[in-house]
């Protein structure tokens, strides 16, 4: 083989090779509305959220997949073409943010969650509050929070001002922010401690809402858990370390280990954590309303495999330029 052949071959292999992270969508619990039997086939998702009643997912060219009950124009609504950066689910409403940090919302308007989302560009992030919320947020590329929609609560009002915060998470009637020095902000309403009960300290990663609660992560992968206890929301949650994504939904949590393995924990009415999937490999984990999404990114073997391949074959190339230079 000529090396331009084995370097054409190599070239190939590499502009064909799956997306890092992509993979496919594993759905379980509530399915009422087809939220898990309508999840959509392929192996190239790289982002995933759920909604109420609804799942909303995004591909590796960036375009939008959407399913489960569409009364209020949640999955019909969602925007068609690709390039979309990040990917959030509503009560009944979806959004997602462009290339350009500008966000699409869709769906159900009241309370303004759709008219009421902020124009321009630069945002980084955003969430919103599934079962029974009407809110949303987003980040904006300097760490500062833009929140709309219901406001009944003071979940708008009381956001917090100023920038330099990494993470945003909705609750069902609050908020959550991380600062960077992971410290957590809550605002809302605060019935069950869903404010007060926030952790103090610094070093949190990640941080998820839920109805009537909140999860974070700590720096060692350790999962804090607060709001309302109903059917061993906080005191199920799973106690070690090492977990490095979490989720919320209503009365529980999933959260992800470090082999990609998936703990659930909290009510189990609907499945929603008897029937999470076993294994490992899961490399993104969202939760809706009483049902559960994740991503399953395929086993590396096949990239092994051609990894092998190619260095046995650049092994007789090299083996064949030394029996040719003999002659």
């Amino acid at each position: 083989m000529k090396p331009s052949t084995l370097l054409a071959l190599l070239a190939f292999l590499t502009v064909s090779a799956r997306p890092v992270g992509a993979g496919t969508i594993a759905a379980w619990g509530n399915d009422n509305q087809g939220q898990v039997s309508g999840a959509p086939s392929g192996a190239d998702f790289i982002a995933i959220a759920g909604g109420a009643n609804s799942g909303f997912a995004l591909r590796a060219d960036g375009s939008i997949a959407a399913w489960g009950t569409d009364f209020d124009g949640e999955i019909s609504g969602a925007p068609s073409g690709a390039g979309f950066t990040a990917i959030a689910g509503g009560n009944s409403n979806g959004y997602a943010l462009r290339a350009d940090g500008s966000i699409a919302a869709w769906g159900d308007t009241s309370f303004g969650k759709v008219s009421g989302a902020p124009s321009g560009a630069g945002f980084i992030a955003i969430a919103a509050a599934g079962y029974g919320g009407e809110t949303a947020y987003a980040l904006r590329a300097d760490g500062s929070i833009a929140a709309w929609g219901n406001n009944f609560f003071g979940q708008v009002s009381g956001a917090p001002s100023g920038a330099g915060f990494t993470a945003i998470a909705a609750g069902t009637y609050d908020g959550y922010a991380l600062r960077e020095d992971g410290t957590i902000a809550a605002w809302g309403r605060d019935g069950f401690g869903e404010v007060s009960g926030a952790p103090s300290g610094a070093g949190f990663t990640a941080i998820a809402g839920r109805f009537l609660g909140g999860y974070a992560l700590s720096a060692d992968g350790s999962i804090a858990a607060w709001g309302r206890d109903g059917s061993g929301a906080v005191s199920g949650a799973p106690s070690g370390t090492g977990f490095t994504a979490i989720a919320g939904g209503t009365y529980g949590g999933w959260a992800l280990s470090a082999d990609g393995s998936i703990a659930a924990w909290g009510n189990d009415s609907l499945g929603q954590v008897s029937g999470a999937p076993s294994g490992t490999g899961f490399t993104a984990i969202a939760g809706g309303s009483f049902t559960g999404f994740a991503i399953h990114s395929p086993e590396p073997a096949p990239l092994s495999f051609l990894a092998m391949g190619m260095v046995s074959m650049a092994a007789l190339w090299r083996r064949k330029s030394r029996l040719s230079g003999r002659s």
